[in-house]
């Protein structure tokens, strides 16, 4: 009987074998991991649109870049309002704070904000409709709501208005301790009432860019006047049907 020929570990590429699969010392364990699988890319048309919320973003702002961030799901809608929810706890976020021109109207009982593009400033100037910058500022309730609250900045001989001014401290205030806003109408000003410590637990942020954050809060509302089809602006010029 012919035995077989047993070929050098160099050509098989294989440690040798031994009985009841006891390893040879010295010989190399055989590589039986799997390939690391890609990681799953953005799809197409998404990455494209968080491209341009991205640069519209940028654009608009009067300060910085946006900030990039993670997307989420699930929300479509961030409510604008002058102070945060009445009565309320509230955080604000540490790294939102972008600075936009904007226009503020009250409507019945209600204040609006209107975001305004670099290019549509003169225009409505030229229209007799003042544009002043706001710095926006994100927060959130131990609720969970979530808001922006526009502060106008100080004008170019310094002046602030003081509820505008108060209004910040407590906006800055709310990045590091949970606190709550009340109007002090014999100051007229607001006050800041803080909570105890460890009250409520540490704020839960939703996990969305800046851009889409915007976008939510302005855009998707019409409340970003970016053109002179605007209907606000047609409104101020005296264009409309209506």
């Amino acid at each position: 009987m012919v035995k077989p020929k047993l070929l050098p570990v160099e050509e098989t590429g294989m440690p040798p074998a031994a009985p009841n699969g006891i390893m040879v010392p010295g010989a190399a364990a055989p590589n039986t991991a799997a390939p690391a699988a890609n990681p799953a890319s953005i799809p197409q048309a998404d990455q494209e649109q968080l491209d341009e919320e991205e640069q519209e973003f940028r654009a608009m702002r009067r300060d910085l870049p946006g900030v990039k961030g993670e997307g989420a799901a699930g929300i479509v809608a961030i409510s604008v309002g002058k102070a945060p929810a009445k009565n309320e706890f509230f955080r604000t976020h540490p790294d939102f704070r972008p600075i936009i021109a904007m226009v503020d109207l009250e409507v019945g009982m209600e204040r609006q904000f209107f975001a305004v593009t670099k290019e549509m400033v003169t225009a409505l100037h030229g229209i007799g409709i003042t544009v002043s910058d706001h710095v926006l500022y994100f927060t959130v309730t131990a609720r969970g709501g979530v808001r922006i609250v526009p502060v106008r900045l100080a004008n170019n001989d310094g002046e602030q208005n003081e509820y505008a001014r108060t209004k910040e401290i407590g906006l800055v205030q709310g990045r590091t301790q949970w606190v709550r806003l009340y109007t002090d109408l014999e100051n007229k000003c607001y006050q800041v009432f803080p909570a105890p410590a460890g009250r409520f637990a540490e704020p839960v942020w939703p996990e969305l860019k800046q851009a889409r954050i915007f976008k939510l809060a302005f855009r998707d509302k019409g409340r970003l006047v970016d053109s002179t089809e605007h209907s606000l602006f047609k409104k101020w010029a005296a264009r409309d049907t209506n």
